[in-house]
Formats: structure tokens, sequence, C-alpha cells
């Protein structure tokens, strides 16, 4: 058990929602770390995060395929765009580990521009970008440039807020202010993404696949958000393959 992080996660969780520790619920498994037990409120979504490695959603689905299909990322290049904390643990010791983001941190190693990345052709095995393209204007470039940077027969990760009920993505017009942007799509996106996204990742010259899980996985493990303010519902992730 990591100590350090279980205490901050439950100290934290008391002072935004005590209420939830006088509720029953039942024992969890995370994916990433192996914790067993009481997962705690995260806002508005119940049992949403480890409290012993801090894991979300969408980081246990990513550790649930990793687990299934034998996944080692340590030893492998890797680049990252801004870092789960539960991952970045994980990895940081591999010295082929690239943890991206606008600016160095406690979890960046590194400063990386989706758009404009500063790493040969095929230069990763793997690639992982969570949540990171709907901040992205010139979106379909990152998309280029992932391709390019990833080694014929590697793999990304791609997830982003992804609306089931909208067939196309939803760019604002010209002029749009930007207050009304983030009223449609979130804070700081700049487009709200839907069915359409695997395409557009195609479009660039991917492999497109969905991770799937089953519902008893999805409980075990609470890997669907359970909450009613987002429209996308379930965090799906995207493999893809070059």
């Amino acid at each position: 058990m990591n100590l350090s992080v279980f205490a901050q996660e439950y100290a934290r969780a008391a002072m935004r929602k005590p209420g939830q520790f006088l509720q029953a619920r039942p024992a969890r498994q995370c994916t990433i770390c192996g914790y067993g037990g009481r997962f705690l409120d995260v806002g508005p979504r119940p049992e949403a995060r480890c409290p012993n490695c801090s894991s979300k959603e969408r980081d246990r689905i990513m550790g649930l395929y990793l687990r299934r299909n034998g996944v080692e990322m340590n030893g492998k290049a890797l680049l990252h765009f801004s870092p789960e904390r539960p991952f970045f643990r994980l990895w940081k010791d591999n010295p082929n580990y690239v943890a991206g983001d606008v600016k160095l941190s406690r979890v960046a190693n590194a400063v990386v521009d989706i758009t404009n990345i500063q790493f040969a052709d095929g230069h990763f095995d793997y690639l992982i970008c969570h949540h990171i393209l709907e901040h992205v204007p010139a979106d379909a470039k990152g998309m280029q440039e992932c391709f390019r940077v990833l080694k014929p027969g590697g793999t990304a990760f791609f997830s982003v807020p992804l609306d089931q009920n909208r067939a196309e993505t939803w760019e604002p017009p010209p002029g749009m202010p930007a207050a009304e942007i983030e009223r449609i799509c979130g804070w700081d996106h700049v487009r709200l993404y839907g069915r359409d996204f695997p395409d557009k990742l195609a479009s660039v010259g991917f492999s497109v696949d969905e991770i799937r899980f089953t519902p008893e996985e999805g409980e075990r493990h609470r890997l669907t958000e359970k909450h009613g303010l987002d429209l996308q519902g379930l965090d799906r992730i995207f493999v893809c393959k070059k």
C-alpha cells in the first residue's frame, strides 16, 4: 500500500465530500496498482478514484488493457502527454520515458508541443494522449505528429471528451466568444468531439480500435463514469496502430 498517497487522497475526500463515508460501498479493484477496497468520490462522480494510486476511470480502462495484453512499458520508448500520476509513478525511472507537457512539473520531464514534436520520425514504441486534443486548435496537425513519431508497428492511445449523441464533431463558428465555446464544450476546450473522432485518427494513417470491457469488469474496477453532468458517459479509449 502507498501510505502517503492513501492518506492524502482520504484527507482530500473527507474535506470535499465527508458524507460519502456514511454510505456503504462495495470493494473495487484497481487495474493499475492492484488495490482492493473502497474507492473515493470525485465531485459528482461516485467511487471515481483509487485511494492507493489516485487512478481515475480512464486510467483504469487503460490499465485493464495493458494487463490483459501483457504490455510492458519499462524499457520502451514512450511519449506520454500531460501524464496521469499513477502511470508517471510506474514509468518515471524508465530512461526512454518522455513525460511531456506545456511546462516542466513534478509529473513532466520534458516540454513537448503536440503540433510540433521535437523527436525524429519513428522514435517511439508507444504514445499516450488522453484528454489533450480538445485543447488544441490544430488537432489534425497534432494527430499527424503523433503518427509521425510512432514506430511502424507502434501503438498510440487516445481519448477525448466525446458526445456519443453527436455524429460529427462540433467546431465553433469564427468569432464565437470563448465563454460561449467553453459553455458548450467545457473548460478550455476548443471543440466538442462526436462519433467521428476515430475517423479523424484513421485519416492520418492509424488503424483504430476501441478498448472494450464487460459490464462485470466495469463494476469491479469502476471503469464507467457514473454521473449526470457529462454527455460522454463512458470514457472511451482508442487503441491506434501504425
